[in-house]
């Protein structure tokens, strides 16, 4: 096994990564080849006992690390107090706001770590700290934007006032009760907020643990209800899709029924055997939305070949179909539970300030 040096391919950066060659056992490549190993790799061209995804995952973290601080030492397997991290950059002098360096731990196929424990020790050695998961990893790179940095991660908190002056002890003591007064607010300053011919957000909600799928529900400039499903693209710059619908009252029951029927068929007792589905994409459910005269509107729950839950949102117009799908996880559940609720109470609202307005 050796290394392929970090390269650029047209626009694209593609990181440092292994290759299996027929020689894995020589020490050195021909300098035609381009390729060098890591120095633990030079007697061998083997790391025992570990998989090659996982030494891939941290040879890419490794190269990325490079390429973004290149005035850095970066190290694979190198310790921090009594802890051995997978990937460790280290500066000459501490940086803001990584302070002495940067922590990478590479989760494949092990979860066995205590992931706040071992935040906690790389913080308090003031190393910022970055887990990564497959879903990460791209084939040549990796996103390393979840980094808990030192700054302002590993800020003390209200219990740990040591080393503060005595003033600020006093200021974050516990003090009396707050007195409170109802003052009335003029209707000329609630007047100042009117939102008409804008769009007004209701609720948004991530589908899934680290974001990249949403729901939102919104108010249209002309008055409407909407729910929106978006999702972001993986990479450096990634592309957002979404797709927005119409929503009426009666949308609230229907999407109510989705979530529940998505907590037992996609996570819980429910969900199909591998065996048990349609290849390669199994329907699991579908919740049809009111729409309109000229536009039908529909969610989905799908299971896609590798098990994966995958929800779409689509309409369709006379002349054409919109539809966007997005991965999510058993987040979803309680965030479409959520969305239900604080959507029919969007529309028991509008209806109540209808009724006060015709009163009038």
């Amino acid at each position: 096994m050796a290394v392929v040096q970090s390269h650029e391919r047209g626009s694209a950066f593609v990181s440092r990564h292994f290759r299996h060659h027929e020689q894995e056992r020589a020490s050195e490549l021909s300098a035609r080849s381009g390729q060098i190993t890591f120095a633990d790799l030079e007697a061998t061209g083997e790391c025992p006992g570990e998989s090659d995804e996982h030494l891939k995952m941290k040879s890419i973290a490794y190269a990325r690390l490079e390429h973004d601080f290149p005035d850095a030492s970066v190290e694979l397997e190198s310790s921090v107090g009594n802890r051995i991290a997978d990937v460790l950059l280290a500066f000459d002098e501490p940086r803001a706001p990584y302070a002495k360096g940067i922590a990478a731990e590479v989760q494949y196929r092990n979860h066995g770590k205590d992931i706040e424990a071992v935040s906690e020790h790389y913080l308090e050695h003031e190393y910022s700290v970055v887990w990564l998961k497959e879903d990460d990893f791209s084939e040549y790179d990796v996103d390393l934007s979840e980094m808990l940095t030192v700054w302002p991660c590993a800020l003390p908190t209200r219990t740990g006032t040591e080393g503060y002056p005595d003033v600020i002890r006093w200021l974050w003591q516990e003090k009396s009760p707050n007195v409170s007064l109802e003052i009335p607010i003029p209707g000329e300053y609630w007047a100042s907020f009117d939102k008409s011919g804008e769009w007004v957000p209701i609720v948004h909600r991530q589908l899934r643990q680290r974001g990249r799928a949403w729901v939102t529900v919104s108010r249209s400039p002309t008055q409407q209800v909407t729910f929106q499903l978006g999702k972001k693209g993986r990479g450096w710059d990634p592309e957002t899709e979404r797709v927005t619908v119409q929503v009426e009252v009666d949308d609230c029951t229907e999407l109510r029924s989705f979530a529940n029927q998505l907590s037992q068929r996609a996570f819980g007792q429910d969900r199909p055997s591998k065996r048990d589905r349609d290849q390669p994409w199994h329907d699991l459910m579908t919740a049809w939305f009111a729409g309109t005269s000229v536009v039908t509107s529909w969610l989905s729950a799908s299971l896609s070949p590798d098990g994966d839950v995958v929800l779409s949102l689509g309409k369709k117009h006379p002349a054409e179909t919109e539809r966007v799908s997005a991965q999510v996880d058993e987040t979803a559940v309680q965030a479409l539970q959520e969305v239900s609720d604080l959507l029919d109470k969007a529309f028991e609202i509008e209806s109540s300030d209808s009724v006060d307005v015709f009163s009038r």
